[in-house]
């Protein structure tokens, strides 16, 4: 007899909660336990529970499971930086996302069954053998069987080492092969790794299928010619590690102060490069002329947000630059992970189609080559920024002028790009910038938790990158909210808002 996968008691309740109530009731009745004493980090590790076990991967990338829990990590970082005020709109936003997908027909109601008659008494290594194996071979529900297994017998570090060995090559026809076993991982950081069985097997599942490109739309001819363009050419980035020598031998892992000037040097490159697809063997140059791991992915971040703030782009999908750095941070602290790995994800980022797709909108500078502003007060810019921000009159997704990969900013992201560069280097709070920037992101959410994976990922490099270069990543988070927070239509914040104004 088939039976399905099911929690103990307590969490069972919650992600109920989220699969069966209706989709106009939940904000308000998520607001409801929230104001009740719920904990809302337990209501967030349901959701991603929820819309793992209960809603489907459609053709694309948008849609099911992919986005909910690839945003838990910026959710549950968002939601415990952010003020009193705030603190939970990040948590309900994550819970209506997931009943969305769940009560949408092209994605749920679906049905995760449980494995009653999987055999434990086997060898860790051949346990994650049969698991790179059933992804490779594209044999899904192999690989959620063997990925159960793996859940009970190996480390986090293990198991993703294993999914790296398919999710790299596949980086370049989609980002999202790397970019959602990675997520997956952090929230079952922040969640708990004992929904790993759970929260996994749909990720190990889009690893192992067939890339679907007619999915998208007016993009396909050059989607597909690009992608497959790039994967073919992989041996040119495992040629890379041999031409430069890169051993763990010779490359070591951790960066120092005796690094600054080649950082600098390498992020200069980055940031001013003009097709970024050519990054490859500037990178693996640097590596080979000593720069550590650390060190060159501290370069590439720092050069990575430039080439973002160059850009005029008002597509809010836009943050891959961003949450495919963080990823590949993320993946040098394990050190199951094999050092051959972690070198290609680092040589590999630029080939990424949702990094290097951005050469056409580069247009505007990164840097404004003015002085920092004059004497007022970091709250009074903070004020100005956001009332700029809610001013910009954006795009509405459903409805678009032209394909939402070049939509452009209008001035008014620019002109709020420069005032908060003013404010960081007049020597304001950053601290209250990031707060600023991730409460008006949790306005938006017609691009399903993208501005939120960027405000925590330029969070996070922000503390991880050196001063002064670091500035960058601050300024971007101003960037991405300005462009997300007047991204339309806005169907849960204007509920959220009622919500609050009847609490009042």
């Amino acid at each position: 007899m088939v039976r399905l996968v099911a929690f103990d008691d307590a969490t069972e309740e919650r992600v109920r909660f989220v699969e069966e109530t209706p989709r106009a009731g939940i904000v308000a009745r998520t607001m409801a336990r929230l104001a009740a004493g719920d904990d809302p980090e337990a209501l967030v590790a349901a959701a991603a529970l929820a819309v793992s076990r209960s809603a489907d991967l459609p053709a694309d990338h948008h849609g099911g499971p992919v986005h909910p829990v690839a945003g838990v990590h910026a959710v549950i970082g968002m939601h415990r930086r952010l003020g009193p005020d705030a603190r939970l709109l990040p948590v309900v936003q994550s819970v209506a996302l997931a009943n969305k997908h769940i009560h949408l027909p092209s994605m749920g109601p679906a049905a995760m069954v449980a494995f009653d008659d999987l055999k434990h008494d086997v060898a860790v290594d051949k346990v994650l053998a049969r698991l790179e194996a059933a992804i490779a071979e594209r044999e899904g529900r192999l690989a959620e069987r063997a990925l159960t297994v793996a859940c009970d017998k190996a480390t986090p570090g293990q198991i993703l080492n294993s999914l790296l060995t398919v999710a790299l090559r596949r980086n370049s026809l989609d980002d999202h092969y790397l970019l959602y076993p990675v997520y997956a991982a952090r929230a079952l950081d922040a969640i708990g790794w004992q929904w790993a069985p759970v929260v996994l097997r749909p990720a190990v599942r889009y690893l192992s299928r067939h890339a679907s490109f007619d999915a998208f739309g007016e993009f396909t001819k050059e989607f597909i010619d690009d992608g497959i363009a790039f994967f073919n050419r992989f041996g040119e980035l495992e040629e890379l590690i041999a031409a430069h020598g890169l051993t763990e031998e010779r490359v070591r892992r951790t960066t120092g102060p005796d690094e600054a000037g080649a950082i600098q040097a390498l992020a200069d490159e980055v940031g001013e490069v003009g097709e970024i697809a050519s990054l490859p063997p500037i990178v693996a140059r640097a590596m080979g002329a000593g720069l550590s791991l650390d060190g060159t992915l501290e370069a590439m971040s720092i050069g990575g947000a430039r080439i973002f703030l160059r850009s005029h782009t008002a597509n809010p999908f836009d943050v891959h630059i961003f949450t495919g750095l963080a990823a590949r941070r993320y993946l040098l602290s394990f050190p199951e992970i094999g050092f051959r790995h972690k070198v290609m994800a680092l040589i590999g980022w630029a080939w990424s189609y949702e990094v290097r797709y951005l050469d056409h909108t580069l247009h505007w500078s990164w840097l404004s080559g003015g002085g920092a502003l004059g004497s007022s007060s970091g709250d009074d810019i903070l004020a100005d920024i956001e009332r700029r921000v809610l001013a910009i009159d954006g795009y509405d997704v459903t409805d678009l002028p032209v394909a939402i990969n070049d939509l452009v900013a209008p001035d008014g992201v620019r002109e709020v790009v420069r005032l908060a560069e003013g404010y960081l280097k007049a020597g304001h709070d950053a601290e209250a910038l990031f707060r600023l920037t991730a409460r008006l992101v949790c306005r938006e959410d017609a691009s399903e938790m993208h501005g939120y994976k960027l405000q925590q990922a330029a969070f996070e490099e922000f503390h991880a990158c050196r001063a002064p270069l670091n500035w960058v990543h601050a300024v971007a988070a101003v960037k991405q909210a300005a462009v997300n927070a007047s991204t339309r239509p806005h169907q849960v914040w204007p509920q959220i808002a009622a919500q609050l104004e009847r609490a009042a």
